[in-house]
């Protein structure tokens, strides 16, 4: 014989399970966003960092070492055909 605990506990097992299930995939979109949105500031971050890292490198070179740089990134933008 089943006792009356037993049935309450199934009975609002079977009624709140909808919920659980229709909570779900909001939670996974949400994680989701908010996992995206860490990716772009930490890749932003990166960008910066290689940005100030040659600006730093081309400040230590001398003034015909960055002319010979900025002839050669001349050049290999002329040579290199455009990516669409």
């Amino acid at each position: 014989m089943v006792s009356g605990k037993r049935i309450l506990f199934i009975t609002l097992f079977i009624a709140i399970l909808p919920m659980l299930v229709a909570f779900a995939p909001q939670e996974a979109r949400v994680n989701q966003k908010k996992i995206e949105r860490e990716h772009a500031k930490k890749q932003k971050q990166a960008v910066k960092e290689y940005k100030q890292a040659v600006r730093r490198h081309n400040n230590r070179q001398s003034k015909s070492t960055r002319a010979s740089m900025k002839n050669t990134k001349k050049e290999s933008r002329r040579m290199t055909p455009n990516k669409h």
